[in-house]
């Protein structure tokens, strides 16, 4: 009797254990990922900027970033991010010694962002969030005459994305983007959106 109750205890230890092995495991694997986001954006707000263009565009949008995903499924992130804000022009009509003549005139608007945050995993769908430090430029050029000036910002960002495609250690999807930026000193807020692809590249795991 006392052989035989040893033996199913020695059993039961096994089994314990081996099911808690997996639950170890999975609980321990953590990664090092980097992201790439590559999409087309324009200015959302304030319309009125744009009521007084003969025409105007957005640009392209880039980001790179780099987060630490561990057994959760949260994870925090680091992004830097090209965001186009406006691009726009109209003819400008002058009157001088040759008597009237018309000129172009085109302003850019871009910002360089540094934004830290929170990432949310829910199955193949992520959302982050997070807060930094944006350069804004403006490029003029009136009758060939260009100048440049910039300001930094207070800025938010918020995006969705969909990882829909994942060969290991993969994921390739869509995403969108809203950035918001604020300078007090001058009293200007802009709000941006973004569409494009992103793809996630896991280039260090524990496991």
């Amino acid at each position: 009797m006392r052989h035989l109750l040893l033996a199913l205890a020695l059993a039961a230890t096994s089994t314990a254990a081996r099911a808690e092995a997996p639950a170890a495991a999975a609980a321990e694997r953590t990664a090092w990922e980097l992201d790439l986001y590559a999409g087309y954006g324009q200015l959302a707000f304030p319309t009125d900027q744009l009521n007084t263009f003969s025409w105007y565009n957005g640009g392209p949008a880039f980001a790179l970033s780099v987060a630490y995903r561990g057994a959760h499924f949260t994870h925090p992130f680091i992004d830097i991010a090209y965001v186009p804000i406006l691009t726009s022009g109209q003819n400008v009509t002058l009157v001088d010694g040759t008597g009237l003549r018309s000129i172009a005139a085109v302003n850019s608007t871009w910002a360089w962002g540094v934004i830290l945050g929170p990432g949310f995993d829910i199955d193949w769908f992520r959302i982050r969030v997070g807060a930094g430090l944006y350069d804004v430029l403006v490029k003029t050029n009136v009758g060939g005459a260009t100048n440049t000036v910039n300001q930094f910002a207070v800025g938010w960002m918020a995006s969705l994305s969909a990882l829909a495609w994942r060969p290991d250690p993969f994921a390739l999807g869509v995403e969108a983007r809203m950035t918001a930026l604020s300078m007090p000193a001058s009293g200007i807020y802009q709000t941006m959106w973004s569409v494009g692809l992103t793809g996630r590249w896991d280039f260090a795991r524990s496991k």
